[in-house]
């Protein structure tokens, strides 16, 4: 109850929250009852929520402040890294046609004759 997305419940209504949970705890007591909590929480979150107080939200635009952008107006791309021929041959002939190398080619030799 007080994480930040909390913060706009008022202390009173978050107190009567937590007094229905307690009687739906000791109504299941002895039993698994996280599922049946957080149902019960979903199913009633009208009801809970009913003498809060309506706030208006504050538009995001009021909290952007105004200035120069942190964006520069030219973006360059990445570009990505071009491979020659031989390269491209090499690579094909390491790997199968699926881009995997093939099965054992970290293998070490524990005995060497």
């Amino acid at each position: 109850m007080d994480a930040f997305f909390n913060n706009t419940i008022s202390s009173a209504i978050k107190q009567s929250i937590l007094d229905k949970l307690m009687v739906e705890v000791e109504a299941n007591l002895g039993t698994a009852m996280t599922y049946t909590l957080f149902e019960y929480a979903k199913d009633n979150k009208e009801s809970f929520m009913e003498n809060q107080p309506v706030n208006t939200v504050t538009s995001v635009s009021n909290s952007i402040s105004i200035g120069t952008p942190d964006v520069p107006a030219n973006k360059k791309k990445d570009k990505k890294e071009q491979l020659s021929k031989t390269q491209k041959r090499k690579l094909a002939d390491k790997t199968d046609h699926k881009g995997e190398l093939p099965r054992g080619w970290n293998w070490v030799d524990v005995i060497k004759h």
